[in-house]
Order: C-alpha cells, then sequence, then structure tokens
C-alpha cells in the first residue's frame, strides 16, 4: 500500500506530507462544487492524481505519469460529442467536454485503485484518454 503522498486541497489551503492513500480517497469522496473542489496528489517525482469539481456529482480527474517519459490522461466516459460542461474549481467555473466530467460515485472506487498501486490501470466503464501537452 502506498501511504507517502503528498496531497494539497483547496478545502485546507495547504499541502500536506506523508499523507497514506486513503486519506487522499477521502478528501476525494468529499468534492462538493462549494468549499472542496480540488485534490492534487503526488507521489514522489512518479505520478500525480487531481480531482476537481464535485458541484452536481460530476468531477474532472487527470493522471500524468512522469517517468519514462511524460504522459498525461484525463478520465473519460468514452462519449464523442460537442458537449461542454461546467465545473468548478477553486471557486472559478471552467468548461470542459461533458464526456470529462464522470460520475464521483464512479470516480472514487476508481481513484481508490490508483492511489493503492499507483497505476492508472483499465477501468471498466470509463476510459483514459491521453492528452498531447
Amino acid at each position: 500500500m502506498l501511504n507517502d503522498w503528498r496531497m494539497y486541497t483547496d478545502g485546507s489551503g495547504t499541502e500536506q506530507k506523508h499523507v497514506a492513500w486513503h486519506e487522499v480517497l477521502k478528501e476525494i469522496a468529499q468534492l462538493n462544487g462549494e468549499n472542496r473542489t480540488l485534490v492534487h496528489a503526488a507521489y514522489g517525482d512518479h505520478v500525480d492524481l487531481v480531482v476537481a469539481g464535485g458541484n452536481n456529482g460530476k468531477v474532472l480527474v487527470q493522471w500524468k505519469e512522469h517517468e519514462p517519459g511524460e504522459q498525461h490522461f484525463v478520465l473519460t466516459n468514452g462519449e464523442q460529442n460537442a458537449v461542454m460542461a461546467s465545473l468548478v474549481i477553486e471557486g472559478s467555473e471552467a468548461v470542459f467536454p461533458l464526456s470529462w466530467c464522470v460520475p464521483l460515485e464512479q470516480a472514487v472506487p476508481l481513484c481508490g485503485d490508483v492511489l493503492r498501486t499507483c497505476d492508472k490501470g483499465e477501468p471498466a466503464n470509463l476510459q483514459w484518454l491521453p492528452i498531447e501537452m
């Protein structure tokens, strides 16, 4: 089990070190789109997990791997359409493709697996979309 995460949340406004994976997951589960809208967790210099939003029960989940080369992914429901949705992140509305705004109830167990293993895996009902930076 990976219990040495660094975590920043807008709820606390501070970065914590040596955080257990289940504490990060607890913060993710509490995203509400109001006073808790961002959780950024990093494991060493290897990976980053960012979960943001929470309004209307939807969140944006991003995963970045730094080794062997930098790769960035966004969790998506796999639908391809031009519909956009807004999420509140740190007090501001940000617009994303609707397919990137996944239900928090689906994101929480997936994030638990990611935090425990440091591997994005292949989720059953969602997909990781590679993003070019």
